[in-house]
């Protein structure tokens, strides 16, 4: 059970981890942030729309149920969690922004033990401590070289905190012992919130000027990036705790700067390494 989890966990690290190489091939083509997440949100949606009613027919009407504070939270993280981090590889490079998307697992570490009210031990302290500092060196590497970029950190640590909360909304939400439920309504909450955020920004004239090279590398963000790496993890909270989750996810570091090298040719600065 535990390996699962945790198999489940580097799977969707190894997914995530091609995000930065795509969405900057997207980018090349026109296509600004706003559009690139409704289309994967709504492709997602639509996928699991299809899904839904097709068991619902054998099985019982599935529950709609989603009003819980900690269930909007993790459906605005995972929105907030993509717009930050596409932000970021678009400012800096995709090994910087992950070392510092990736400080998500410290603000998973307070938000478990808010949420449990258990008591810090002196191991998780010093490991939260560690973290904050290598995340100080890799920004610090970052100035020396030249790439920093106040706008790209801040987008990776939105990001982050996005993240974090979407593991907490997995971990202690209402959906705990229905997975697929719990991925059912984030994934559809999302796509609506995005879809608001385009219609008061006007951006939705954008979707008739996309080419078609650039449509099949947002469904690949759709389903390959988004559906079945966020699936792959609400199965990983279902057996293992938050923060091993989060650690194991960890791996789309190394994961990400090698997809940027092969699909780039970018290399990753020193201090993030």
């Amino acid at each position: 059970m535990y390996l699962s989890g945790l198999a489940f966990a580097l799977g969707a690290a190894l997914l995530w981890g091609t995000a930065g190489p795509i969405l900057r091939i997207i980018g090349t083509y026109g296509v600004d942030i706003l559009t690139v997440n409704l289309i994967r949100y709504g492709a997602s949606s639509i996928v699991l729309w299809i899904v839904t009613f097709t068991a619902a027919r054998r099985r019982e009407k599935p529950s709609w149920s989603w009003k819980n504070a900690l269930f909007i939270l993790g459906s605005a993280g995972m929105l907030t969690s993509s717009l930050g981090l596409n932000v970021a590889f678009l400012r800096i490079s995709v090994g910087l922004a992950m070392v510092l998307y990736y400080t998500a697992p410290c603000w998973v570490m307070l938000g478990t033990w808010f949420f449990s009210r258990r008591i810090a031990t002196l191991y998780q302290i010093v490991a939260f401590l560690l973290a904050i500092a290598g995340v100080w060196k890799a920004v610090g590497g970052a100035r020396l070289s030249g790439s920093f970029d106040l706008i790209g950190v801040a987008a990776a640590l939105t990001g982050a905190v996005g993240y974090a909360f979407y593991v907490l909304n997995g971990h202690f939400g209402p959906g705990r012992g229905d997975s697929f439920g719990l991925f059912r309504r984030t994934f559809f909450a999302a796509a609506i919130m995005m879809l608001l955020l385009n219609i008061v920004t006007g951006n939705l004239g954008a979707l008739f000027s996309i080419p078609a090279r650039a449509w099949l590398l947002l469904l690949y963000l759709a389903i390959f990036n988004s559906l079945v790496p966020y699936g792959f993890f609400l199965m990983a909270l279902s057996r293992v705790s938050g923060n091993a989750a989060s650690i194991a996810t960890m791996s789309e570091v190394p994961f990400s700067m090698a997809a940027a090298f092969l699909m780039l040719g970018e290399r990753p600065e020193l201090g993030a390494v």
